[in-house]
């Protein structure tokens, strides 16, 4: 049985860059032996035959590919569109590629943008998996399509679809105007794609975590022939940190508009400084905030204690010092996200910064564990990984710290403990039910997909 999982990875990842997760083997073996008794053949003499390019082939690809997606994912990805993009095409022509549309709420969310603005939107729609595909083309989505994030431009669905209590049904003739084709990222050349213009922007998102950087390397250069000069090329904001010029070809640079950050290719263009951007300008004056209500804490813990000193009432003394102190409440999620940013421009200086200045006694482990972040995206493995471990052993149940921590093991080559590290993860998030704790760090990510990711890594997904 290992012998035949083994070819079967083997296949599957020289075609598709895909890791077999755990959780998928049986079903993946099911499939081997029902459709080789069928054939009068064993499940190893089965599986020797499949080739890629034929049914029986595509039917293991499209067991194994991952469809986690919703409508608008991202929504700040969306607000920058509608603000900054949309309105210089309202009666004009756009071009758009998704290269890993999925099941399709990506291109239909960015189809039912462009037609609320007037833009004429040429939209092309590519995924590996035919099931995905098809999805697209049936055009039925469960409830689940729709989530909190994006909830702000749902209602831009409703012209172009039917709802019911369980799902969302949408029109022909909207369907219609997605051109979707079935296209292998690392497999297939350019010559294979049906259209032969260059596009206006590019979406690539929640992909690169399954590929090494080989593959990133040779997938970014090849699909961003066909962006033209200043296009737009939009990983997921959960990505993007982690994504510099190593990967990303030399005519591109990394630039941003508030919190949103993208890549432009511009064969001429100089790296953008990001010194005077409305997000620096809006970091500085979030910083001045927290600088002028330190000192107004100061100020105020100081003439409490001189209350007391002179009313010699020390326990009322105290009780209004407590409430100052609660009244500097710590937003985890804010934090977080204060940090993320400045990963996303490749400040780690000003990441560590914020990371540090976190401090009390129940709030440690996010100081930790936000300094392993800063460390993770910043290629320093061993500093990660102990971070990370800090923070497991002041929490136990910080299922995002064995995440991350299983993630730096095997980067490390440290197989064993990085697998128990996933096992761990997957384990609380389960004990979890619907109520998964430290949920900041979901971004837009369900658990049960955090949950698949273990399984993935655990094959060596992302090696």
């Amino acid at each position: 049985m290992n012998e035949l999982i083994e070819l079967l990875n083997s296949k599957i990842l020289v075609y598709s860059g895909i890791y077999v997760a755990k959780s998928q083997q049986q079903t993946l073996i099911s499939h081997i032996e029902k459709k080789a008794s069928v054939r009068g053949m064993t499940p190893m003499e089965f599986c020797r035959s499949l080739v890629p390019h034929t049914p029986d082939f595509d039917e293991v690809i499209n067991l194994v590919t991952v469809n986690e997606t919703y409508f608008f994912r991202e929504e700040r990805q969306f607000d920058y569109l509608k603000k900054e993009i949309f309105p210089k095409y309202m009666g004009k022509n756009l071009t758009i590629w998704t290269c890993c549309c999925s099941t399709g709420e990506e291109p239909i969310s960015l189809l039912a943008l462009a037609l609320s603005m007037n833009v004429n939107l040429t939209i092309y729609a590519s995924d590996i998996d035919d099931n995905a595909l098809a999805a697209i083309k049936r055009g039925r989505y469960s409830s689940f399509s729709l989530r909190s994030d994006g909830q702000k431009y749902h209602k831009l669905l409703e012209p172009f679809s039917t709802r019911t209590e369980t799902e969302i049904i949408f029109n022909r003739d909207f369907l219609y105007r997605i051109q979707t084709f079935k296209f292998n990222l690392i497999q297939d050349g350019l010559d294979k794609l049906p259209f032969f213009e260059n596009v206006d922007i590019l979406f690539m998102r929640n992909v690169f975590i399954y590929f090494d950087k080989e593959t990133r390397i040779l997938v970014t250069k090849k699909v961003t022939e066909r962006l033209k000069n200043d296009g737009r090329l939009f990983f997921s904001m959960n990505e993007i940190g982690s994504i510099d010029n190593t990967v990303i070809p030399d005519n591109f640079y990394k630039t941003n508009t508030g919190d949103v950050y993208y890549f432009v290719k511009n064969q001429n263009a100089k790296r953008a400084d990001p010194a005077g951007t409305p997000i620096d300008r809006c970091l500085k004056k979030k910083e001045s905030e927290r600088k002028k209500e330190k000192i107004q804490n100061a100020v105020q813990k100081v003439k409490i204690q001189k209350f007391a000193e002179t009313n010699n009432n020390l326990r009322e003394a105290k009780a209004a010092l407590d409430a100052v102190s609660k009244g500097s409440s710590f937003d985890v999620k804010k934090v977080y996200e204060d940090v993320c940013t400045e990963i996303t421009r490749g400040d780690f200086a000003k990441a560590r910064a914020i990371a540090r200045t976190i401090s009390g006694k129940d709030t440690k482990k996010y100081s930790y564990f936000m300094q392993g972040y800063v460390e993770y995206h910043a290629d320093n493995r061993a500093d990660a990984e102990t971070f990370f471990a800090n923070a497991e052993s002041i929490s136990p149940d910080f299922w995002p710290a064995f995440f991350y921590h299983g993630m730096v093991l095997r980067d490390l080559g440290r197989t064993a403990p990085a697998l128990n590290c996933f096992s761990k993860c997957k384990e609380l998030i389960s004990s979890s039910g619907n109520d998964v704790p430290y949920d900041f760090t979901l971004d837009s990510f369900s658990p049960a997909y955090i949950y698949s990711l273990c399984d993935t890594f655990s094959m060596g997904g992302g090696q």
